[in-house]
């Protein structure tokens, strides 16, 4: 996941472009800009003290990604949390997080990998509420996540799973707001002991369960939410496609528990 106050420190150094892109990303993220909210490229100047060339290229980035939506008349929109996205993130992550359990990792990467190992064996599963422990493991998951897709030395599919696993945390941040319900998460230490011993197969079966546990929060928390209220539509639209989209979505969980 991404660091909470990443959204107000873009990465010096970058092209302003992608340095907006960033916070903006962030924000997103992190839910600072909620999801169906509607955003005016001046208001996002003044926030985030950004020109607005560099915002309206941060958008249509951002619109490449899956994390904002444009429409003709209406602008820019944060994408709305619906049941066709947790469909996609779930299906995409399926597909491509399985090509990671083929890396293979550089002696300094294996002493990286080793050290969250112990990092997880050591509060994994803990309860501590005076320690942030959930956020410390959630960005140790993604620097884990990260490291395997640069080694990858694939950047397209590298890109498109950053862009999966920000809308992953998109959600589960959105959701975790609204619920007493949070993501365990998967043990990652398990999935750095497979990429130790080369144990492509069993890293392979732990991408795939830890994506079936984050399935089934997100369908979880959607089905017993309202969120999709947060899309600027009619109330009588709004019943409708509440309705529709959850009898199709759960034809797909179905079909998920069987196979």
């Amino acid at each position: 996941m991404l660091d909470s106050d990443a959204y107000s420190s873009p990465v010096p150094g970058l092209g302003k472009g992608l340095s907006a892109e960033q916070t903006l990303r962030s924000a997103i993220v992190h839910c600072v800009l909620k999801p169906g909210e509607v955003l005016s490229e001046a208001r996002l100047c003044d926030e985030f003290a950004i020109g607005r060339g560099a915002v309206r290229m941060a958008l249509q980035r951002l619109q490449a990604s899956g994390l904002v939506t444009a429409a003709p008349r209406s602008g820019w929109q944060v994408a709305p949390v619906s049941a066709g996205e947790i469909r996609e993130i779930v299906a995409g992550r399926r597909h491509l997080e399985a090509i990671l359990a083929e890396v293979k990792l550089t002696e300094a990467d294996q002493a990286h990998v080793a050290k969250l190992c112990d990092m997880y064996a050591a509060l994994h599963g803990r309860s501590d509420p005076s320690l942030d422990l959930q956020g410390t493991l959630r960005r140790a998951e993604r620097d884990l996540l990260s490291l395997l897709a640069t080694r990858l030395n694939m950047p397209t599919v590298s890109g498109w799973l950053f862009d999966l696993w920000d809308r992953s945390a998109r959600l589960v941040t959105f959701f975790e707001a609204r619920s007493t319900a949070k993501l365990k998460g998967a043990d990652r230490a398990a999935l750095g002991a497979c990429m130790l011993a080369g144990d492509s197969e069993g890293a392979r079966a732990h991408f795939a369960a830890a994506t079936d546990q984050l399935e089934a929060y997100l369908a979880a928390r959607f089905l017993e939410s309202s969120a999709i209220l947060n899309e600027p539509v009619t109330r009588r639209k709004r019943a409708a496609r509440t309705k529709a989209e959850t009898n199709e979505f759960q034809p797909n969980q179905e079909r998920t528990r069987t196979n």
